[in-house]
């Protein structure tokens, strides 16, 4: 008898050990698919991803006002929507919890359980813009917001404090190599500061000082544009709202022009009796000079009804692009302007670098 029960406490031993095998087989968890992209594929600008070791002390799960936090640590699985914070503070005013200076006028955001430093899209679910921030600080706390966006992230974002946005880590390889979440349907525009190339002296002669062949970019360059993206979120502002410099509305109509002012014709002067006239030269002798004309060009950026703000932000694209700037009253608004430039292919060299390097919208207009 005792042998029979001592079988039958063996057989359920191994039908209990097959059975847990079996649950813990089942209870494994399946690696995450690769995203993917089922629409156009855009291209996006902002802080360039670069690959960064994570700060120690950054990255420890913590408490604060009596909540505690744990730290991201698969971003690939990691997707969150919510409202938006903007960090106001002054330059220097404080260290953020990478140890860096706070600066407003980089591409920063602070989140209270991603990793310190990362990176991440941040898509305004508004009007579809998208750009990616360096997350560098902790927070925001005491509130319903889920990040906290520096002031030139907001700009570029044109978000307020009552802005909902997407999150969306991208994950930087060693090698530099980008992944996650934030690279599906985009790819981060790679910005280049190259020189044109120097002018041919030689007079066609060839030599030392011929112009070097142009370079060609590599891969699939595209323009940056916000035109394709669409907006998730039905009760948002449409996507191709003009609003500016985070407006919670779109400016009213006139603030923004857009249409180059048209310069006045150069009135010639009649020729006296006195005056001898000269005939035009030919193609053999030299070409008669024209007048050099005396107008000069401003790239209009937009328009603000706050001028400190005006000032301020003039003051960070003249410091950005390195040309200098102005701000002009305009009835109750203030015009933010770049330049002025002797020529306009001055100017119009300018507007396309605020167009691909910042993806912003701007006209030339005659200086006054």
């Amino acid at each position: 008898m005792r042998k029979q029960w001592l079988g039958i406490c063996i057989a359920a031993s191994l039908l209990a050990a097959c059975t847990s095998d079996d649950g813990q087989q089942q209870a494994t968890i399946e690696p995450p698919q690769p995203a993917v992209c089922n629409g156009p594929i855009v291209e996006i600008s902002g802080a360039d991803p670069v690959f960064e070791p994570l700060n120690a002390t950054a990255n420890q799960d913590y408490q604060r006002d009596g909540k505690s936090y744990k730290i991201v640590q698969d971003t690939s699985r990691f997707s969150q929507a919510g409202f938006a914070a903007i960090y106001d503070a002054e330059p220097g005013s404080n260290l953020t919890a990478s140890g860096e200076a706070f600066d407003p006028a980089q591409i920063t955001a602070a989140h209270p359980t991603l990793p310190v430093p990362s990176y991440a899209r941040v898509t305004n679910m508004a009007n579809g813009r998208m750009i990616v921030v360096r997350i560098n600080d902790r927070g925001p706390y005491g509130n319903d917001r889920v990040i906290s966006l520096s002031r030139a992230a907001a700009d570029r974002l044109n978000t307020s404090n009552n802005t909902k946005v997407r999150i969306d880590p991208i994950i930087v390889a060693q090698d530099g190599t980008l992944s996650g979440p934030g690279t599906v349907c985009t790819t981060v525009a790679k910005q280049t500061y190259a020189l044109p190339s120097r002018p041919d002296l030689s007079g066609g002669m060839g030599g030392a000082s011929s112009t070097p062949e142009a370079m060609q970019p590599q891969g699939d360059v595209r323009a940056i544009s916000n035109d394709t993206l669409k907006s998730e979120d039905s009760t948002g502002a449409p996507v191709n709202s003009s609003g500016f410099l985070g407006a919670p509305t779109t400016l009213a109509s006139g603030v923004l022009e857009g249409s180059e002012p048209t310069p006045a014709p150069v009135v010639t002067p009649p020729v006296t009796q006195s005056a001898p006239v000269t005939a035009p030269a030919s193609s053999q002798g030299t070409v008669a000079a024209t007048p050099a004309a005396s107008s000069s060009f401003v790239v209009q950026v937009g328009a603000v009804s706050d001028q400190a703000r005006a000032q301020q932000y003039q003051q960070r694209l003249s410091q950005q692009f390195g040309v200098p700037g102005r701000v002009e009253q305009n009835g109750a608004v203030w015009r933010i302007q770049m330049g002025p430039f002797a020529s306009k292919p001055q100017a119009a060299s300018l507007q396309q670098r605020l167009q691909s390097e910042a993806q912003l919208q701007s006209f030339i207009a005659v200086a006054k």
